[in-house]
């Protein structure tokens, strides 16, 4: 990896745990989760660098992500492989859909709904696996997971969507 990437890597990675640190300090749901733009950097890594060092990206982010949760662990299944490195690294995988066109804003919307539904189908999974003791009598496990995840995953995609729609000039600008 040369130094531009190496760089590019460590600003991106740096803000979205910027961003992951500023909605710490908002209410989070009761069991939970947030609404966040912190994925844009990795999208970001993904679109400029492709799918490897996307998905490398979305590893390390997992792993700084982790650290700033303060190392909760439920099991490690959950806790590190699902609900951190899967699910955040990804997120990375949307750079197969960006090398289909570098220069469409509906391409890279699509790349965020990828990575966005990676994301949502490994913290699914963990919901299932894990958290499903704490649905509701009388609620299976598999629904629990899916309302409660898409309680956040789909209003943070949705804004992970607009806000790279509007952004998607400066971002093909990156050198």
């Amino acid at each position: 990896m040369n130094s531009r990437k190496l760089a590019l890597v460590g600003v991106m990675i740096a803000l979205a745990a910027a961003l992951e640190v500023v909605v710490m300090f908002l209410p989070s749901l009761p069991q939970g989760g947030r609404i966040s733009l912190s994925l844009l950097p990795i999208f970001v890594i993904a679109y400029k660098e492709g799918p490897v060092l996307g998905l490398l990206s979305g590893f390390i982010f997992g792993l700084v992500n982790f650290m700033l949760s303060g190392f909760q662990i439920y099991g490690v299944w959950q806790s590190f492989f699902l609900d951190y490195l899967f699910a955040f690294g990804l997120v990375g995988l949307s750079g197969f859909i960006f090398m289909i066109n570098k220069d469409s804003r509906l391409i890279f919307i699509s790349g965020i709904l990828l990575g966005s539904f990676m994301r949502f189908l490994m913290h699914y999974l963990s919901g299932v696996i894990l958290f499903g003791e704490f649905a509701p009598e009388g609620t299976p496990a598999a629904l629990y997971s899916l309302t409660y995840n898409a309680s956040y995953m789909i209003p943070s995609a949705l804004l992970l969507m607009v806000i790279g729609f509007l952004l998607f000039k400066q971002i093909k600008a990156i050198n």
